[in-house]
């Protein structure tokens, strides 16, 4: 079983369009999407509509939460809420619906899928350091071999024993190592990891390999959309650099 996991495209259908093209090339069984479709970028309904079309499952991101009701704006900084009240006015009744169906989590065999900290998936948690790792040693019964996040935009991967959590790289990522795993799978729409180009995982269970995938993509196209909705530039910025 080959698995693709896409997360926090944040409504960038260049790049988007970009990874499913890059996923076809590949080969995989099934696409999972770990949420945020939307918030930030222009095109909330066309990735949505993509999304809905593509993927096996889709997961609730903060941003869809937040979208649609089910997460209190006050959380987010002005900008950030401005494209939140823009996105909901834009949505169709159809994709708002499906944004406000979406799970918090899923799992399948060893495998977990979730958009943000395992350790309460609600909560919307970032794990981008090994004291964000440790709460989850507390709860490794309810964890699977391997757990898949978003909602950081990077690709920092954890390992957890009974005592410990460390940061570790992709090629340690082993069904037959004696760890449970958090994986930052990237960002499709918004990488901030210094590197713009669009960020996906591919999980190879067959052959126990994890790799994080970057894809260049049409970057001038998706900031001026962000720039013509009037929706704040940062966001446009961002995507040149990656940050």
């Amino acid at each position: 079983m080959k698995t693709a996991i896409i997360s926090d495209i944040h409504a960038n259908l260049e790049a988007l369009t970009a990874v499913f093209d890059e996923i076809d090339k590949i080969g995989v069984d099934r696409v999972i999407c770990l949420g945020d479709v939307v918030g930030y970028g222009a095109s909330p309904n066309e990735c949505a509509d993509l999304v809905r079309a593509r993927c096996r499952v889709t997961l609730m991101g903060n941003h869809d939460a937040a979208v649609t009701g089910a997460m209190d704006v006050a959380y987010y900084y002005q900008g950030a809420r401005d494209a939140i009240e823009w996105t909901r006015a834009q949505m169709t009744d159809r994709n708002y619906e499906w944004l406000y169906s979406l799970p918090y989590s899923w799992f399948d065999d060893d495998l977990g899928f979730y958009h943000g900290a395992p350790v309460m998936p609600s909560g919307f948690f970032y794990v981008v350091q090994e004291s964000e790792a440790q709460p989850h040693l507390d709860i490794q019964s309810r964890l699977r071999k391997l757990n898949f996040i978003g909602h950081a935009h990077l690709t920092l991967i954890y390992a957890l024993d009974k005592d410990e959590a460390m940061e570790v790289e992709a090629t340690a990522v082993t069904r037959q190592s004696p760890y449970r795993f958090i994986i930052n799978v990237g960002s499709v729409g918004q990488p901030r990891d210094r590197d713009p180009r669009a960020c996906f995982a591919i999980w190879e269970s067959d052959a126990g390999r994890l790799q994080h995938i970057r894809v260049s993509y049409d970057v001038q196209t998706a900031a001026a959309k962000i720039m013509d909705a009037g929706l704040d530039e940062k966001f446009a910025r961002r995507l040149n650099a990656g940050i």
